[in-house]
């Protein structure tokens, strides 16, 4: 059963590689790094937006890390908690959900702007 799921899980972040995706947000972010923000905003070389994506990232990164460790722990025998291998197991799966959503919005209001007419 863990095995499954954790076949299930690779196939899953096979099609979506964390580095694809990293380098997708920060050339969408360098593509507006140009532009300045108006009056009561944060500086033009405020890296905010792009220090959250890669908090965002590397947390998921540890989920994923997390869920595999304790899912060959178990099925090596080292760890007999399965409860908590599919928590992981289950914490990882929808972060990277999550972060493959945020991505998807990322990237549609990105097109979005670039057919605005100026």
């Amino acid at each position: 059963m863990v095995k499954n799921l954790s076949n299930s899980f690779k196939l899953q972040t096979q099609n979506l590689d964390l580095n694809r995706i990293k380098s997708d947000m920060r050339a969408i972010s360098d593509e507006f790094s140009h532009l300045k923000i108006k009056e009561g905003g944060k500086s033009e070389n405020d890296k905010g937006f792009i220090e959250l994506l890669e908090n965002g990232l590397n947390e998921v990164n540890q989920n994923i890390q997390t869920s595999e460790k304790l899912s060959m722990d178990l099925a090596s025998g080292k760890e007999t908690n399965i409860h908590e291998t599919m928590l992981a197991a289950t914490k990882a799966e929808l972060s990277f959900s999550m972060l493959v959503q945020v991505r998807n919005k990322v990237i549609e209001a990105y097109q979005e702007v670039m057919r605005m007419q100026v």
